[in-house]
């Protein structure tokens, strides 16, 4: 399901593009959201779409509320709330599913970055969950414990991004300018 950014989204991206400095290319989802962020942060398209840094397909969740999913199926919601890492939500993607294809998707990004070249990604939340559980090699039953609001950056540290490589680090637009 797509979705647009909400006028107090696109007024943040607005105010933290003002911040950062322009990449030299960009990668993004190809979700309208992604899309969206990107115009309001650096006022252009991306360079190069990738379909691998799209959300996690939630199956029939998609598009409801969660009441409403509670109340279509309560089984498949406490499931999903509680034990997410085992649960394939409304008969989509597992999260190993969504980790697997993001991790190669970031991992052939990478590898089209030239040596001190600066990029930018614009992806998704849960995207970026279970990469940082790659990074820390953590069990993706800890991804509802990574805290990750709105326009939320990351930058990637050596060539390729390694399970247990810790080379994932939270930044702030003061730490790129």
């Amino acid at each position: 399901m797509q979705s647009d950014l909400s006028e107090q989204g696109r007024a943040a991206a607005r105010e933290l593009g003002q911040q950062l400095p322009p990449p030299e290319r960009i990668f993004s989802s190809p979700a309208d959201r992604c899309l969206q962020t990107v115009d309001c942060l650096f006022g252009r398209e991306p360079d190069q779409l990738d379909p691998r840094c799209l959300e996690i397909d939630l199956g029939w969740f998609c598009g409801l509320l969660s009441t409403e999913i509670a109340e279509r199926d309560p089984q498949a919601w406490h499931d999903w709330v509680y034990t997410p890492a085992r649960t394939r939500p409304g008969g989509g993607e597992t999260l190993a599913e969504l980790q697997e294809r993001f991790v190669a998707g970031v991992r052939d990004i990478q590898a089209q970055i030239k040596e001190d070249e600066y990029v930018f990604l614009a992806t998704h939340g849960g995207c970026l969950r279970t990469l940082v559980c790659f990074d820390r090699d953590a069990p993706l039953d800890m991804y509802p414990d990574v805290a990750m609001e709105n326009l939320t950056m990351f930058a990637l540290e050596g060539d390729r991004i390694e399970r247990g490589g810790l080379n994932l680090k939270r930044v702030t637009p003061q730490l790129l300018a």
